[in-house]
């Protein structure tokens, strides 16, 4: 029962030095003061004022004493040293510190000084004595010394004797170890008491204040004539020596005194006086008078005894005489030195304090030695032992030495220096004393402030709001107190695009170094702003340093992007080479929103397959010929868009500039005119017409003759053709001129026809042969394969005197075309002769002649028109697009366009989205316009990749294929979200400012500056009592709450996490609930924990003995199973009865072994998935140190088993030795098919709870709806009076038989993450979840039937702490 209580005591004492450590900063200091006594109430006693103190409080103390709050003492009663000379008080200090508040414990000691308050007094006022007559001169005897409660000089100091004519002469000596004055009267002349019979004697008793207080003692002495010798010493003072370490028995000295009276009177005892011998170091033998040893001599305590010997004869009226015994101790060196370290400034620990402003040279402190050995023994040298302390000890005067500052001290590279002193005396042999000084270097301010970072780099939206926190700068100082105390200034701003007309403002909080935004922001005046902030010490003189911070103000998209002009006009060549840069057209966006893409959003004057326009640089360039004959101006709007889906447009204006690219074109290839050869010059013949499809001076015509002039001319202007000379004497000739149509153009570009004149009479003229048309036509497709006859052409002669052969020619007029085209001279078939492109040219004339023997010509055109095939793939204007668009949009998103050089249904193109990968798109197969089917989210998917098919409708096997990536911008469409609805912190009541109580943590599923989360206190009654970072959502101690009288138990917080997008940022709350709890109770829950825990050692001896035993006992139970499975292949088991119900078959496998019967329990469920549930329990009886073994084959029907130890202290289900608190438990997983899957897990538990070893298995079902599922949850009573497991339709519960030794069980499943694990629910004994211990066991058959052997369990051994 001691050991309990000692070890309690011993608890309790270290709690309390617990709690005290954790509520004072630099631990207890004592402080003395010293008051007299009898002082009037409200006198200063001292004062404990302290920098940064905020709080004085006494925690325990005197009455007579009172504390201010400025930390003075005063007095409250008048004190009285005679009734206590010393009060003890303590006080608690708070300070108030940058970082957090701190206490301090000091003890105050008042020494009440003593007042002469108090006179002597004897002990009796009167004292009767008698005295022999025989008494000799100068027989002295003692008297009780006068008392004096006072002290020092105030007490006793003199006696004298008063009475005049006395016998006696007083003598008075100061003792040697008190204050103490004996008072001795010698007889000075024979007493005779015939003569006298009654001597009165007066004695003054005085102290020794100025003026004194005194006391008279009369002392009546009545002379008797008896016994008038008093024994007398052989001498007056005795002055042995003794070693210090002399034995107890050692004699001292022998004293002899004699008597000369007779008889009785002369027999003498020998005493020693009591006062002198307090300690009982000295005896003396009664007869002998030998003085020796009765204790242990210290030398160092006393030097010097002194004893008085008293004499006493035997008379019947005994006298007495005593005699000084002086008696000297002699030393031995058996004491070490002494070190006594005297610091100019030192601690509440006793460390001394060192400025490190302090210079080599100055003083430290003073350090004396001694050794109470006397000699050589006591002569002490010291050293100091310091590697690379900048101190060096220096011998003074005596036995003192000092410590001086001899290097450049720096309390931030070292602010403790630890020295060794070695003090060793000249003793044999030598003792050594060693001493460890601490020397602490005390701040000077000699350190700037220093940032974290020299340049702080941090954004900000432009649409944050007025007062916006932006960021946090944090600086440094590696002084201490109040040099480190630093506040923040901000000095400057300088933004880099100098706006006047926007002005923008930020303040900085001076204690906790946040700017924030002092006005709204916009990036398009203000991009970037430089602030300087300094950072200020508190010390004196301030000591500063300043960092930059860098603020990118970041871009919103507010601005629309902004073509350079309104309206783009161009004016290009026709003819350019296709793909040619056209125009460049280019927009700016203020805002910082990335590439900016361009597109034709409009076309006019189906232009579509005409231009297109780099998405990135805003280049228009032709992706077809430009032809000013075709279309001579182009209208376009093209757009410009921002990634944040921003547009602006503008209007584009091509004007073609035409060329002369066209040559005049003759009506015809081949006039044909008749003349009589009788006309006379200037006779009108036929006119020619060539028109120019330019325009300008190259449409402008002239004709000339260029073959056959000499008989014909034309007219340069209007193309008329007449003679220039008679024609007489021509007959039946045919003449044939060239007339060339020249433009305007420079170079000009030219043509020619052929005018075919017929010259003869007026009876032949017309007997040329005939063609059946005068013009053919044909239709051909463009893929016709040369060698296929096109027409066959006829002529006939006109003239019926004469039939002769009439051949076919290609006349030489179709230059151009006879490579191409062929004519068979005789039976005018008109083959194609080369193949033919109808996007080169899709029109041919070829001029056919039919020649007769006399020579006569007639001409006829073929028209061949080339139709067209679908032979060209249509083709984008790019081989891929990029287009942004922003999240939630739903409609049109982007315009794509393809074109094909064929005509008519062959020219016509469809689009088509291939490989969108369930992308929420569609696409008009006409205009190539792709839309959203709904709005994108862009926290769902960022990007989107689409494949776009260009073909024909007539043929969609022929196609060309592009890539579209759309790309989704994010909105702040996102509030935060934390990770829990609602916080709950336990936070102990003695945690300090700046403790951490949690972390409320929120995410946002938006990007960037949308995603960003800053964290505040919604304002409420105690919100002011925390403080929360406003990156982290770490909530913190913002007071002092230990200063705190009444605390509650709960505090409620609400905690706002807002976003930094915009428009509008979004923001959600949090409650968060902090539980204070009491240290006290914290202690006191340990203390129970520790005593619950003490076990006596004769109980301990016991358990270990007992526990031999057991083990002994277990090795043979072993033995002996093995033997029983080798012989029958199995554990003996005992199947007992769950719960009286239907009774199902018993599977074969587990049928009842050595006469014991198996039951089962069969219910229905209430689980509509389940038709028929059955449960096994199987409860291991004699099982010993094996574990049971599970069936190999479990039944169809079998939904869960479930093995319980209920044999008490023998359940021990493993062989393991190891002890820890921990239970493995076997978890049968729901596979796949029906399969198990077995994992093993661990379990810890409380102290206390008897474990229950259990198995739980699970398998799918063949009723109902569908399979059967694990249990969500599994939970055990303590006394297994209820089990529950549950799943997505309910709570399911069977009743097993009720038994103490079932332990508390509960768990459920985790399927957040991974393969599902169990967790426990119970937070006072688990905190996360459970882990994985031991390795999978998997063994299926192909039926599906799950074997599952030797499952181990463990068993917890230990309790939890």
């Amino acid at each position: 029962m001691n050991n309990v209580m000692m070890k309690f005591g011993n608890l309790s004492l270290l709690c309390l030095v617990i709690l005290l450590a954790q509520n004072t900063a630099s631990g207890e200091e004592l402080v003395t003061f010293k008051v007299e006594e009898n002082s009037p109430i409200g006198t200063l006693v001292g004062t404990l004022r302290r920098a940064n103190a905020i709080s004085y409080t006494v925690t325990s103390g005197s009455d007579l004493f009172t504390l201010q709050s400025t930390g003075d003492v005063r007095v409250a009663i008048s004190p009285d040293r005679e009734a206590k000379s010393q009060h003890e008080i303590s006080v608690l200090i708070v300070f108030d510190t940058p970082t957090n508040t701190q206490t301090r414990l000091i003890t105050v000691q008042i020494i009440v000084l003593d007042v002469n308050d108090n006179s002597p007094v004897f002990p009796r006022k009167i004292i009767n004595m008698e005295l022999s007559e025989a008494k000799p001169v100068g027989f002295t005897f003692s008297l009780d010394p006068a008392e004096d409660v006072d002290s020092g000089n105030n007490t006793t100091q003199s006696y004298q004797i008063t009475s005049s004519g006395s016998p006696f002469r007083l003598h008075q000596q100061k003792l040697g170890f008190d204050d103490q004055y004996s008072c001795e009267l010698e007889l000075m002349t024979p007493l005779d008491r015939e003569h006298q019979e009654v001597v009165v004697v007066t004695i003054l008793a005085a102290d020794g204040a100025n003026p004194p207080k005194t006391d008279t003692l009369t002392l009546n002495i009545k002379v008797k004539d008896v016994n008038d010798n008093i024994p007398e010493f052989t001498r007056d003072l005795y002055t042995p020596s003794v070693r210090e370490d002399a034995p107890v028995g050692t004699e001292v000295v022998r004293v002899h005194a004699t008597d000369r009276d007779e008889g009785s009177n002369s027999r003498i005892s020998y005493s020693l006086e009591p006062r002198f011998n307090k300690e009982g170091l000295f005896g003396i033998d009664a007869e002998s008078g030998v003085v020796v040893l009765a204790g242990r001599l210290d030398r160092e305590t006393s030097s010097t005894h002194h004893l008085i010997v008293r004499a006493t004869d035997s008379g019947q009226f005994p006298e007495k005489s005593t005699v000084r015994l002086t008696v000297t101790v002699t030393d031995v060196n058996d004491n070490n030195p002494d070190i006594h370290v005297t610091f100019l400034a030192e601690d509440a620990n006793g460390d001394g304090l060192v400025s490190e402003a302090n210079s080599p040279g100055d003083y430290v402190s003073h350090i004396s030695v001694e050794d109470r050995d006397s000699g050589d023994n006591g002569d002490v040298t010291l050293k100091m032992f310091a590697e690379g302390a900048p101190f060096e000890l220096i011998k003074s005067a005596g036995s003192g030495y000092t410590v001086q500052v001899a290097g450049h001290l720096d309390r931030e590279e070292q602010d403790v220096w630890r020295v060794w002193l070695e003090a060793t005396d000249k003793g044999t042999p030598p003792r050594v004393t060693y001493r460890n000084m601490t020397l602490r270097l005390l701040d000077y301010n000699d350190n700037t402030p220093t940032f974290t970072k020299s340049i702080y780099q941090c954004e900000v939206s432009e649409i944050s709001d007025k007062g916006t926190d932006i960021v946090r700068v944090t600086a440094t100082d590696s002084d201490m107190g109040v040099n480190s105390e630093i506040r923040y200034y901000l000095v400057s701003i300088v933004t880099k695009t100098a706006d006047r007309s926007s002005p923008i403002s930020f303040s900085i909080n001076s204690k906790t170094g946040i700017i924030t935004s002092g006005s709204t922001l916009d990036r398009e005046s203000h991009s970037q702003v430089n602030l300087t902030i300094e950072a200020r010490d508190s010390g004196s003189p301030s000591l500063a340093s300043r960092a930059l911070v860098v603020v990118d103000i970041l871009d919103y998209n507010d601005n629309d992007p902004v073509f350079s002009h309104r309206h783009y006009k161009t004016v290009i060549e026709e003819g350019s080479e296709v793909g040619s840069s056209i125009l460049n057209v280019s927009a700016v966006d203020l805002d910082d929103t990335g590439t900016i893409r361009y597109s034709i959003k409009e076309y006019y004057s189906a232009s579509r397959s005409v231009f297109a326009i780099n998405s990135e640089t805003g280049e228009i360039h032709s992706v077809s010929e430009l032809d000013y004959e075709v279309q001579k101006s182009y209208n376009l709007v093209v757009e410009a868009v921002d990634s944040g889906g921003r547009r602006g447009v503008a209007s584009v204006e091509i004007i073609l500039r035409d060329l002369n690219d066209n040559s005049p074109r003759f009506s015809q290839d081949v006039y044909r005119a008749t003349l009589l050869h009788t006309v006379l010059p200037g006779t009108p013949v036929t006119r020619v017409s060539a028109f120019d499809m330019d325009s300008g001076v190259n449409c402008q015509v002239q004709y000339s003759v260029v073959q056959g002039g000499e008989l014909f001319t034309v007219d340069k202007n209007t193309g008329l053709v007449t003679t220039t000379q008679s024609l007489f004497g021509m007959m039946n000739e045919t003449v044939n001129i060239k007339i060339e149509a020249v433009d305007g153009g420079s170079p000009g570009n030219s043509e020619m026809c052929v005018v075919t004149i017929l010259v003869g009479s007026l009876n032949t003229i017309h007997l040329k042969p005939s063609f059946t048309s005068q013009e053919y036509t044909v239709d051909i497709p463009e893929t016709l394969e040369p060698g296929r006859h096109l027409l066959t052409v006829m002529a006939e002669s006109q003239d019926e005197t004469y039939k002769g052969a009439i051949k076919y020619t290609l006349s030489q007029l179709t230059r151009h075309t006879s490579g191409m085209f062929s004519v068979d001279e005789n039976s005018g078939v008109v083959s194609l002769k080369e193949a033919l492109d109808r996007e080169t040219r899709d029109r041919h004339t070829v001029v056919v002649e039919a020649t007769d023997d006399l020579g006569r010509q007639g001409l006829t055109a073929v028209i061949v028109r080339v139709t067209d095939v679908n032979d060209n793939l249509p083709y984008f204007t790019a081989s891929s697009y990029h287009f942004s668009v922003v999240e939630g949009v739903k409609g049109h998103v982007a315009v794509v366009s393809a074109s094909d050089i064929d005509t008519g249904v062959h020219g016509i193109v469809e689009y088509v989205l291939v490989d969108q990968d369930e992308a929420p798109f569609t696409m008009d197969p006409h205009t190539g316009a792709i839309s959203a089917k709904r709005g994108l989210d862009y926290e769902s998917r960022t990007q989107y990749t689409l494949g776009v098919r260009a073909f024909n409708r007539v043929n969609p096997s022929q196609y060309q294929q592009a890539t579209v990536t759309i790309s989704v911008i994010d909105t702040n469409d996102n509030a935060p979200l934390f990770l829990q609805h609602s916080f709950t912190f336990d936070l102990l009541d003695s945690t300090l400012v700046g403790g951490s109580v949690g972390v409320a943590l929120a995410r946002d599923a938006d990007s960037g500056v949308n995603g960003e989360v800053y964290y505040t206190l919604q304002p409420s009654q105690h919100s002011d009592m925390f403080e929360i970072d406003l990156n982290t959502g770490e909530i913190r101690v913002a007071v002092d709450l230990p200063s705190i009288s009444s605390l509650l138990s709960t505090y409620t917080l609400v905690v706002l996490a807002r976003d930094r997008g915009g428009p509008s940022p979004q923001n959600t709350t949090a409650k968060v609930d902090i539980h204070i709890r009491s240290t006290g109770d914290v202690v006191d829950q340990l203390e129970q924990v520790l005593q619950n825990e003490t076990i006596s050692r004769r109980a301990r001896y016991l358990i270990i003995f007992f526990a031999a035993a057991f083990l002994t006992l277990v090795l043979v139970l072993v033995c002996f199973v093995k033997y029983q499975r080798r012989s029958k292949g199995q554990y003996k088991r005992v199947i007992a009865d769950l719960k009286s119900s239907k009774f199902a078959p018993a599977p074969a496998s587990l049928r009842s072994v050595d006469n014991r019967s198996l039951q089962h329990l069969s219910s229905e469920t209430v689980n509509s998935r389940l038709s028929k549930q059955q449960q096994y329990k199987y409860n291991v009886m004699e099982c010993g140190s094996y574990c049971p073994s599970i069936p190999e084959h479990l039944p169809d029907d079998i939904i869960s088993a479930s093995f319980f130890d209920k044999d008490g202290s023998n359940g021990k289900l493993s062989t393991s030795a190891n002890n820890f608190a921990a239970v493995k438990g076997v978890d049968l997983l729901h596979g796949s098919e029906g399969k198990y899957s077995v994992s093993e897990s661990k379990l810890c538990y409380g102290p206390g709870s008897p474990i229950t070893d259990h198995l739980t298995c699970s398998r799918p079902g063949t009723g109902g709806s569908g399979a059967a599922r694990l249990p969500e949850s599994l939970f055990c009573s303590p006394e297994m009076r209820e089990c529950s497991h549950s799943n997505e339709s309910g709570v399911h519960s069977a009743t097993p038989p009720s038994s103490s030794d079932m332990s508390t069980v509960l768990l459920h499943k985790n399927n957040n993450e991974g393969s599902p694990s169990w967790v426990s629910s119970d937070d006072s004994l688990f905190k996360k979840p459970l882990s994985t211990a031991g390795s999978s066991i998997r063994d299926t058959n192909n039926r599906g039937d799950s074997k599952l052997r030797q499952v181990r369990f463990q068993k917890c051994h230990d309790s939890f702490v």
